[in-house]
């Protein structure tokens, strides 16, 4: 037995857990939090279920010594683990934080649909909205449940759970429920004003990134908003948060915020308080110096937090506002995260060792390899960055939301735009893959399924599916061995694998099911384009050294694979940072900017980290099936674990 795998697996497993166990006590600040989870029942009009929830106290609070409190809320495509910046830096200055999953995120059974959906699109009120259910509750994300009846008629609850997590805070015996404070990132910004409307006798309110409210949607007589500190993207790709205007500079003179917002007579300054905290009216809006899903852990953005907060409920910490210890948890966890990734390949070494699995195990050839002229690739490859990229805004937002598929089956709803866009994807490349295999340069070059990764070398034309099959069952079984390593670090440390969003979590029941409903789309793909395609049609020849081919072409299959991506970035930002705008709203209008823009930030690492694993994988294999379908089970444990579910 070759003991080099097992010695490099405990290695990784004990890297993962010794950094998740220091993400823990930097979580707790370092003894000074108490931190715990719970479940809230929600309300009957949500049709019942709980209310996951995260709960950071601060040492010394009691029933004899009630400190203040803050809700945070996450935004879309996040949970409560997102709002973890909050949590630990107010728990360092004596503020007890419930860090709630909104309907339809993280443990949280009730699905997004349980917040309703207005008929009225808020923006331009006398428009009908149409189109699938769901579709039609992402366009009235922005209609809130205290609105005039002619805007709200159809929402139930437009705080998605948090006015239940808000009572609960408040009815904690070690809470002052005189000194309660609100936070919303996004769509807890929404969230944010339902429970400040609700609960008018609140003390603050942190939007990050937040829409501001005009006066005419609702009663401004009935309803107050105490204390509001608006943070600011500069760069927010979705254009609600930026008044509907393509920059936010500029902003600071418009009446909707000088006037409506922050209650001047005249245009106002940046990063400048306004009003007073003794009476409610104090305002102000921070400008960050970042972008939409990043505010949630901007140093400038989270200084600016803890002094709003410190001010409005009146608690004297003895630290500074810029004093942060946050992110050295979310750096331990990514390293965590990734060790737990690289474990997957020592234990893929040492699974082989076993005489059912020593088949999967077999060597590339370095001579006499079919390799595709140089300018026959490279058509290939501008043909897939091209394709790729140019259909990735229209086909991720027609997929999100007006892809007629059975909304009770397919519940993830950033997820039915992913595979929307990726089965095209995989589809073109197979229709283009046959022809070239059967009629086109694969059959004038002699390729066989072998030369494709799908065949063994003593039966190059019949593909291996006794190693297809095996390859299926060990991908389960790394993965599985990943997802014990998660469950640990969730028992010991209430912590996930994870870098401020969500990546690898414990799966609810409901969520395990849509990881089989998403798996065998993703399957198709990575099988397909970051399989045959990659490394059959497309792969390059070997280089000096394992190490120079495992890099060379792991570079090469990002660029093949994330090159359209890539190319939307630059679409996107260029504009944005020259002062015009994001590129996607002034080219395809806003409708097709906002979540698909927004998600490249996570889409672009995580598949390059999963293109390093395919890579190596099929090396070490000598096909494709190991390392497609190992990346098509984390892709999918990555979308049904921690995406919003309708």
């Amino acid at each position: 037995m070759n003991y080099k795998p097992l010695a490099a697996l405990v290695i990784c497993i004990v890297i993962c857990l010794v950094s998740a166990a220091l993400a823990s006590l930097v979580q707790s600040g370092f003894g000074q939090i108490t931190v715990n989870s719970g479940f809230i029942d929600a309300p009957p009009e949500a049709g019942g279920g709980k209310i996951a929830y995260k709960l950071y106290i601060p040492r010394g609070a009691s029933a004899a010594n009630p400190v203040p409190a803050v809700l945070a809320m996450h935004g879309y495509q996040n949970d409560k683990e997102t709002s973890a910046a909050y949590g630990i830096e107010l728990a360092r200055r004596g503020i007890a934080v419930l860090a709630a999953d909104l309907y339809g995120h993280g443990g949280t059974g009730p699905g997004m649909r349980e917040r309703g959906w207005g008929t009225r699109k808020l923006t331009s009120p006398d428009k009908t909205v149409s189109g699938p259910r769901r579709f039609m509750l992402m366009m009235t994300f922005s209609v809130l449940d205290f609105f005039k009846p002619e805007l709200s008629a159809g929402l139930r609850d437009s705080s998605m759970g948090g006015k239940a997590a808000y009572q609960y805070l408040g009815s904690l015996p070690f809470v002052d429920p005189s000194r309660l404070g609100i936070t919303g990132h996004s769509m807890g910004t929404w969230a944010s004003w339902s429970v400040g409307a609700a609960f008018p006798a609140h003390k603050a309110i942190v939007l990050q990134c937040g829409e501001l409210l005009v006066p005419e949607y609702y009663d401004a007589a009935k309803y107050r908003f105490n204390n509001i500190l608006l943070l600011q993207a500069r760069y927010d790709e979705f254009d609600y948060f930026r008044d509907f205007k393509p920059n936010v500079i500029g902003l600071e003179k418009t009446p909707l915020r000088y006037r409506d917002f922050m209650g001047q007579s005249s245009q106002v300054e940046w990063n400048k308080t306004y009003g007073s905290f003794q009476d409610g009216s104090a305002r102000r809006m921070e400008l960050i110096q970042n972008n939409h899903r990043l505010t949630t852990h901007d140093a400038h953005a989270l200084t600016a937090a803890m002094y709003w907060f410190t001010n409005a409920l009146d608690s004297k910490p003895g630290i500074a506002d810029s004093d942060h210890i946050y992110m050295a948890k979310e750096v331990l966890i990514l390293i965590a995260m990734l060790a737990a990734l690289a474990a997957l390949l020592p234990g893929f070494l040492l699974l082989g060792q076993i005489p059912f699995f020593a088949s999967l195990i077999q060597p590339l050839e370095r001579e006499r390899v079919k390799i595709i002229p140089k300018k026959s690739r490279a058509r290939a490859a501008l043909i897939a960055i091209l394709v790729s990229g140019l259909t990735f805004p229209f086909l991720g937002q027609l997929g999100h939301g007006l892809m007629p598929v059975p909304e009770d089956v397919f519940r993830m709803t950033i997820g039915n735009g992913f595979i929307t866009w990726l089965t095209f994807l995989m589809i073109v490349a197979l229709v283009m893959l046959i022809y070239w295999y059967k009629k086109g340069e694969g059959k004038r070059l002699g390729f066989t399924l072998y030369d494709l990764g799908l065949a063994d070398k003593a039966a190059p034309d019949k593909a291996a599916w006794s190693a297809a099959g095996k390859s299926l069952l060990a991908a389960f079984i790394l993965t599985g061995m990943m997802y014990i390593l998660v469950c640990v670090s969730a028992a010991l440390f209430s912590l996930d694998l994870r870098f401020i969003w969500p990546f690898f979590r414990v799966f609810t029941p409901a969520r395990l099911g849509q990881f089989f409903v998403y798996l065998p789309f993703y399957t198709a793909f990575f099988a397909v384009n970051a399989g045959v395609r990659l490394y059959g049609q497309l792969r390059l020849g070997e280089k000096k050294s394992p190490l120079a081919t495992q890099f060379v072409w792991w570079g090469y299959s990002v660029f093949i694979m994330l090159g359209g991506v890539f190319l939307i970035v630059l679409i996107e930002y260029i504009p944005f940072f020259a002062g015009l705008g994001p590129g996607a709203d002034l080219l395809f209008s806003p409708l097709f900017g906002g979540p698909f823009m927004s998600v490249m930030i996570l889409l672009i690492p995580q598949f390059a980290v999963f293109f390093f694993l395919s890579t190596w994988l099929y090396r070490r294999s000598g096909r494709v099936y190991i390392g497609s379908f190992i990346v098509a089970i984390l892709a999918s444990w990555i979308l049904a674990g921690g995406s919003a579910m309708f």
